[in-house]
């Protein structure tokens, strides 16, 4: 085995490494002091030191150790009068040597590494990869640094695709933001080259010339489709990524449909606002071939100016609308109501896994198949765990396009919390600037976890920027989106809520947060809001940035933190959800179901339809039992109490509170803000309460500790006199109640529900009763979240007059029925 020796020249003594078989670390190591003599350079002192213990050789000892061994080698770069001595002393034994590029980090470490062109730049000179690793994790494991071990595996890749060290930890400092680094990866585009000329369909003239005024041809997933039976009445799921053309897929089969007198086309979504945008969509684009739009919304009850301009008759070609919306129709026994029905489309069809709203998907789905038997059914998704499993379940030729139009850039970067605004200022400004080659300039969504973030982080940015979220009235939300259609705003912010569906043309999407309220985002999530980003007919690429800020949780519950979170998402894959449900919401759909039909066998084939499991004879049995089911042999049906609580989209247990209450005299109001609180009201002055108590307050008035903060102590007493003035009113009106528990029993929360409602009945609109609320209460909430709000109400007091009048009780009834029409206005 061989034997080294390796010498590193210091100011008054040379370093002596002894190794064998040229390994890291040494034999032994050991430190040579020369002497000048007549004769040259000589050996003076050589002190050992080997496991630990010290000892000295002879000069004469040392020479052996040369002569034995079989390579002699000196570091470069180290003091350079004593590696001349050195040489000069190997000269005079007649002795070689050779000069080597070693690592200067690990010979203070006692140990031994060649440098070569693979070695890390590091300041002026060049260590080995083991030192640098241990270099970068002792500034990542610094007291104040809190690096998730995926973040610090991360930051490690980064060390060995750069083989730079200062330009690695430089990616840690917002204001050397490198992109090259930043780049976790790209998702490069691929296209499909099978197309289709829009001239050669088989649809009607009038329908294609509408088509013609946008492209000759169409886009290769609706090729693909065409060629898959679409103009054949095939059910399809077509599954492919944002921006690739999906949504007219469902259109060229349900208007073609439409124009051959195979029926209407009911167009399903998860969101309010996309089914206002595809309803003001379809009425602009089609409404000159005499096919009428209508849309149908839960929050259409409450009469806006908005809401009282939109068609909702069921007798349109074509009816947009929620997901319960459209189910609201079956639910009430109103089926016939919709007539011939050609088309289905589902549109982000994977809500289906959502774990609140899955079960009404499915059973919306299972209920039009069964009353519209011959309709074509056409189910879009971008983001699908197990495609063809699921198409298989819904009975549809898959369509699947794995093809991207425009190359995505996702990028992850570890920052501070106070330093994410800098980031995001710098980003959008950066993208503006650009323009494509399709003339387009770069616009930014950001993405944040709740609707007060958003309002925040669009005022602090300095530039023109605007918050979008479900909060927001219709009129807003629609100038957002036309303003940024018209390339007008750099930047919206936005809630994970809405990530789906709604039209933004963005070039680039930041999220500000990976967490929905106080949740991490899942897979499926991600997918859908990085989708967002790069749009084949604006952009020549997307870029995804994801600010993640180590140690950051949003809750006490959450065991991973973001900065780990954000590599999970980027490395992860979708995974399927189980379709299993709870009982409450099997009978809910079994009840649901019940409305459509009164045979056994039908409602048992429905559930067949349905891709979640039911116990449907045993929850039949216990539905009976209950009084919301009838049995006569083989049909059944539902009862008065039952045909309300199917109508009404009411649980079980709900439907049993509202009768109690009913049957105790309980009044419609009382019934009603005990059934569902309204809790999206915060603080308007909460910056500067937290400011004057040095604490900080939560900004939901009902969250966590934020009453018992500002009215404990003389903590009220230390604040604006305005905002006591306001605050002794709120608790006045809210906080009067004798409950042990008070403020956590609910009175609260009751009556401020209350007061929103009987500001309705005074006249005031969404907006009005949120700026009674500030001028009355210094408290605040967003005018779509109280129509929203109202809209539960209005369906609510309907449930209490109905089940009033099951159980006789016509005072309380007509009390519902009168509150109900102030209400909706």
């Amino acid at each position: 085995m061989s034997l080294w020796i390796l010498i590193n020249p210091e100011s008054t003594k040379l370093l002596v490494l002894v190794i064998k078989g040229g390994r890291k670390l040494p034999l032994f190591t050991g430190e040579l002091i020369l002497n000048k003599t007549p004769a040259g350079s000589r050996p003076h002192k050589f002190r050992v030191l080997r496991d630990g213990k010290e000892e000295y050789l002879t000069p004469a000892e040392f020479i052996d150790l040369l002569r034995m061994s079989d390579r002699i080698m000196i570091a470069k770069g180290g003091n350079e009068a004593t590696t001349a001595a050195f040489l000069d002393m190997l000269k005079g034994f007649q002795l070689d040597g050779e000069l080597v590029n070693a690592c200067r980090f690990c010979l203070l470490k006692r140990r031994f590494n060649f440098l070569n062109r693979r070695s890390i730049r590091y300041h002026s000179e060049k260590i080995c990869e083991e030192c640098a690793k241990e270099e970068l994790a002792r500034v990542l494991n610094a007291p104040y640094c809190h690096y998730s071990e995926e973040a610090k595996k991360r930051m490690e890749e980064m060390l060995l695709q750069t083989r730079d060290l200062d330009r690695t930890v430089g990616t840690l400092d917002p204001e050397g933001l490198d992109q090259e680094l930043t780049r976790f990866d790209t998702v490069q585009a691929s296209l499909d080259a099978r197309t289709m000329r829009i001239a050669d369909l088989p649809i009607s003239k009038n329908f294609k010339d509408i088509l013609l005024r946008k492209s000759d041809e169409l886009l290769p997933v609706q090729a693909k489709a065409v060629d898959a039976g679409l103009f054949k009445g095939k059910h399809q799921l077509v599954t492919s990524v944002t921006a690739t053309g999906k949504t007219l897929i469902g259109e060229l089969a349900g208007i073609e449909n439409i124009l051959r007198k195979k029926g209407k086309m009911l167009y399903l979504v998860p969101l309010v606002a996309l089914a206002n945008q595809k309803y003001d969509q379809f009425t602009d684009k089609y409404g000159s071939l005499g096919i009428t739009t209508s849309i149908r919304i839960g929050s259409a009850r409450i009469r806006t100016s908005s809401t009282l301009k939109m068609r909702r008759a069921l007798d349109s070609n074509i009816i947009v609308g929620t997901y319960e919306g459209i189910d609201f129709i079956l639910r009430s026994g109103d089926a016939d109501l919709l007539g011939k029905i050609g088309t289905v489309v589902i549109d982000e069809v994977h809500t289906l896994e959502d774990s609140e709203r899955g079960h009404r998907v499915d059973g919306v789905i299972g209920r039009l198949k069964y009353i519209a038997p011959a309709a074509q059914f056409i189910y879009l998704s971008a983001t699908v765990a197990e495609p063809l499993a699921l198409a298989q379940k819904l009975n549809a030729t898959l369509v699947e396009y794995e093809y991207r139009p425009v190359p995505i850039e996702r990028h992850l970067i570890f920052c501070e919390e106070h330093d994410k605004l800098k980031l995001m200022t710098r980003l959008v400004r950066e993208e503006f600037a650009r323009t494509s080659t399709k003339g387009h300039r770069g616009q930014t969504i950001i993405f944040t976890n709740s609707r007060r973030n958003c309002h925040s982080i669009s005022e602090a940015l300095p530039m023109v920027s605007a918050p979008y979220h479900a909060g927001l009235t219709q009129f807003v939300r629609k100038s957002v989106e036309e303003r940024f259609l018209k390339g007008k705003l750099p930047v919206v912010v936005t809630t994970a809520a809405l990530a789906a569906g709604v039209d933004f043309p963005a070039s680039q999407v930041i999220f500000e947060s990976l967490a929905m309220g106080i949740e991490w985002i899942n897979m499926q999530e991600f997918m859908q809001m990085l989708g967002r980003a790069g749009r084949p007919d604006y952009h020549d690429r997307g870029i995804v940035v994801l600010l993640a800020t180590p140690n950051k949780r949003y809750s006490s519950d959450q065991t991973e933190t973001e900065d780990a979170v954000a590599i999970k998402l980027l490395k992860g894959n979708m995974m399927p959800s189980s379709l299993d449900y709870g009982e409450d919401e099997q009978m809910e759909e079994i009840l649901a179901s019940a409305a459509v039909t009164s045979s056994k066998k039908d409602l048992t084939a429905i559930h067949k339809r349905m891709l979640g499991t039911f116990e449907l004879a045993k929850l039949v049995t216990r539905l009976v039992h209950y009084k919301f089911l009838e049995k006569r042999e083989d049909n059944i049906s539902l009862t008065p109490f039952g045909q309300i609580a199917a109508g009404h989209f009411l649980s079980v247990s709900s439907a049993f509170l509202i009768r109690d209450a009913v049957l105790k005299g309980m009044g419609p109001l009382e019934i009603v803000t005990n059934l569902e609180f309204f809790d999206g009201v915060y603080f308007k002055y909460a910056a500067q309460i937290s400011t004057a108590l040095d604490i900080n307050v939560p900004s939901r008035v009902f969250q966590g500790a934020s009453l018992d903060i500002i009215f404990e102590g003389d903590n009220i007493s230390q604040l604006d006199q305005n905002i006591q003035d306001q605050l002794f009113e709120f608790a006045a009106a809210f906080l009067t109640c004798k409950c042990k528990d008070s403020p956590y029993c609910g009175c609260a929360e009751r009556r401020f529900s209350a007061k929103i409602v009987e500001t309705r009945m005074e006249g005031y609109d969404p907006a009005g009763v949120v700026h009674k609320m500030e001028d009355m209460y210094g408290v605040t909430a967003y005018p779509g979240d109280v129509l929203g709000y109202l809209d539960n109400v209005v369906r609510n007091l309907d449930a209490v007059e109905k089940i009033a009048r099951v159980y006789s009780k016509k005072d309380i009834a007509n009390a519902a029925r009168e509150m109900k029409k102030q209400v909706e206005g």
